[in-house]
């Protein structure tokens, strides 16, 4: 997954100022990256596009806020981890998930798949590890998205999810570990 673009802060100030151009510009910068971490971080069953445009609603609600104390990356990602986060909590106060039903997300293990393998094996073990990664609790399943798709390493994630660094690396380690777990189990 490509890592979203830093804007230049002429673009921002256009933003903030309200035009609507440099809305789009920067719309069309970070959409794919905010489409495919939002997938990332929902899962397969998510209801990504209307959170996609529910993050760049806020985006725009709340740029003006953004004054540059943090790089506009790390603000992004905070914003739409916000948004993924109230839906999961909005889905989970509806349905009440069974604890044996979910996975900790730090302990899976992110699986590459060989060049030697065909590729409809590659679409099947991606598949499994999306199923892992559904069956992940999101506290577990949002630093390994992180880690993993956005690339980012530990003080970074911290950074985003306002949390210390030996708290993300024990949740990378238990999404890792129920990760492998769950692909071991469908062997």
């Amino acid at each position: 997954m490509k890592a979203v673009m830093e804007p230049d802060s002429r673009l921002l100030e256009e933003c903030r100022a309200g035009n609507q151009l440099a809305f789009k510009e920067l719309f069309r910068m970070s959409r794919s990256y905010a489409y495919n971490l939002i997938y990332k971080i929902t899962g397969m069953n998510g209801d990504h596009e209307d959170l996609l445009q529910e993050t760049y609603f806020q985006l725009y609600l709340s740029l003006k806020s953004f004054h540059g104390e943090s790089s506009f990356k790390t603000w992004f990602h905070r914003l739409i981890i916000h948004v993924c986060t109230r839906q999961y909590r909005y889905q989970k106060a509806e349905k009440r998930i069974n604890k044996k039903d979910t996975v900790d997300y730090d302990s899976v293990e992110f699986q590459v798949p060989s060049r030697e393998m065909s590729a409809s094996k590659q679409l099947e073990l991606r598949d499994l590890v999306d199923q892992a990664l559904e069956k992940l609790d999101h506290k577990l399943r949002v630093p390994l998205v992180l880690n993993i798709y956005s690339e980012m390493d530990l003080s970074e994630i911290a950074g985003i999810m306002s949390i210390p660094e030996g708290t993300v690396k024990s949740r990378l380690f238990t999404a890792r570990k129920k990760i492998r777990e769950f692909l071991d189990s469908t062997e």
